[in-house]
């Protein structure tokens, strides 16, 4: 069907057409800028928010052995010193050894250690009361346990515990719980008992 071009119809012309033309065009692309602003924030929140959660479950230590140190001269004999070989768990990022804390408790007494570098079984209840020490065992490259006591993978561990100086009374039979809790990540749990009889110097506990 053909139409008809009515002539009384006019269409909008001049310098005000123009501007609002040109108006509506900016207003759409302040409003287009806006929203891709807006989606680039949320899709980098959800990228570190994604990014904490895997951090959050992938990092954390696997324990490897656990032994202790007795006294065969106390009466009863009794652990004065705990020692925990530690790895990371697969695909756990590197952790900073300076901010783990280390729980245990014999059911009596609960504590909660901090790392140092001083030889704790050497100062006893001077340095060992609230700390835990640390020992690489195995440094596989980047080796930077030496300047900065970083765990990385592959890497092994020992982590050493005064007993004696955390008032840890462990004698034969007494259960221990241990908690290795890193800043970011899994706290990894280990519970074990002192053996019924102590007549070596070491004995194997986890």
């Amino acid at each position: 069907m053909k139409k008809v071009w009515n002539k009384k119809e006019k269409g909008e012309m001049g310098v005000g057409t123009l501007i609002i033309f040109i108006a509506m065009i900016i207003v759409a692309a302040v409003a287009a800028t806006v929203l891709i602003q807006t989606a680039y924030q949320l899709q980098q929140q959800a990228e570190e928010t994604g990014n904490i959660a895997i951090q959050d479950v992938a990092t954390g230590f696997k324990i490897i052995h656990i032994g202790g140190d007795v006294d065969l001269k106390a009466s009863p004999p009794k652990l004065t010193a705990i020692e925990i070989k530690v790895g990371l768990l697969a695909g756990s990022p590197a952790i900073d050894i300076k901010n783990v804390l280390i729980e245990l408790s014999d059911g009596t007494t609960d504590a909660t250690l901090n790392y140092t570098s001083v030889d704790i079984i050497k100062n006893g209840t001077t340095w060992g009361k609230t700390t835990f020490t640390a020992q690489i065992l195995r440094d596989m490259p980047p080796e930077n346990w030496n300047t900065q006591q970083v765990v990385t993978q592959g890497d092994i561990v020992k982590l050493l515990i005064n007993a004696s100086a955390v008032g840890l009374n462990l004698t034969p039979q007494s259960q221990v719980t241990l908690q290795i809790i890193p800043k970011h990540g899994v706290p990894t749990y280990a519970q074990f008992m002192v053996p019924a009889t102590l007549t070596t110097k070491y004995v194997d506990l986890y």
